[in-house]
């Protein structure tokens, strides 16, 4: 299994906003890695994947002061990295994580009783929407 496989796998097995909120920075986090290694291996959609890693690291930062994101989270670091053989299959899997991320952060936003939260998730889930829209073109 890939890292796009199981960070989406995380971010719809979490309970709790907290939970939720350090999955979706992973997710982030993964959509920057595996779009600028992905960008490098195709030219005609290196436009997207350099977009969509710009919006990625937007989301990212959206949550990154929200008042439930837990103290001191840091990224996973031990992940198998994504087949990159088909980079078109790889954007495909990156739309799929970015349309979980943009849901759940939705269905977040819509529970969350910090306005500030709610704030984050929402402008969050719209740079995650943002992710699939580059991306689901390209494939």
């Amino acid at each position: 299994m890939n890292q796009i496989e199981l960070a989406k796998q995380r971010l719809l097995g979490t309970d709790g906003l907290p939970g939720l909120l350090a999955a979706a920075w992973d997710s982030f986090e993964v959509v920057m890695a595996v779009a600028a290694a992905a960008a490098d291996q195709s030219a005609d959609m290196y436009p997207a994947l350099t977009l969509a890693r710009g919006s990625a690291v937007s989301g990212r930062n959206a949550i990154a002061f929200a008042p439930s994101m837990p103290d001191g989270h840091a990224a996973l670091t031990d992940r198998p990295p994504p087949d990159m053989s088909d980079v078109y299959e790889v954007a495909e899997a990156m739309v799929e994580l970015a349309s979980a991320l943009s849901g759940s952060l939705r269905d977040a936003a819509g529970l969350a009783v910090d306005a500030r939260d709610r704030a984050a998730c929402q402008d969050a889930a719209l740079h995650a929407e943002q992710i699939g829209r580059l991306l689901a073109g390209s494939e």
